[in-house]
């Protein structure tokens, strides 16, 4: 029984250290989600010109997780027409990415960026997406270096930490 108890302990203490490893890793999931559709949004406003809600109508069912959720945030937004302007259904979904980990300083530059989408030519739009990018481009960086330093570190927190209370229970 006591052996039972000692493994469940361990397990337990296990998983926990590898939810939150595996939260470094989903942060870097996201960020490059979120990188793959400013990429997408910048392309087609220099050449489709396809309007903000054919093109999240087209591109939302193609991202999952966080960024798909934000995508259907902003699709849904627009297509109820409940008279919101852009700048505040993109901070509906700005509200779902700040829950979900993404830096701050790249949520300042994306909120930049939705308040430029839809109110200036293309060439500015273009412009306030690249900051954008290059935010998002630094912040990548930094989880990356982030999970490989702290996951494995937390993986082994977790296991070392249910080992040790066995052996203070023992």
């Amino acid at each position: 029984m006591k052996a039972f108890a000692a493994v469940l302990i361990i397990l337990s203490c296990g998983s926990m250290g590898v939810i939150v490893a595996g939260s470094y890793a989903q942060r870097v999931h996201h960020l490059r989600e979120l990188l793959r559709f400013l990429h997408l949004l910048e392309s087609e406003i220099q050449f489709s010109r396809t309007t903000l809600p054919k093109f999240l109508a087209g591109q939302a069912p193609l991202f999952s997780g966080v960024v798909g959720r934000f995508l259907a945030v902003l699709r849904q937004g627009l297509e109820e027409g409940q008279g919101d302007s852009f700048q505040a259904i993109w901070e509906q979904g700005l509200a779902l990415l700040a829950d979900n980990g993404l830096p701050s300083a790249a949520l300042e530059d994306l909120r930049a960026c939705g308040a430029a989408l839809g109110r200036s030519d293309a060439a500015e739009q273009c412009k306030h997406i690249q900051r954008a990018l290059f935010r998002l481009e630094q912040a990548l960086a930094a989880a990356e270096e982030e999970r490989s330093r702290y996951q494995r570190l937390w993986q082994y927190l977790g296991f070392c930490t249910g080992l040790l209370l066995v052996l203070l229970l023992i």
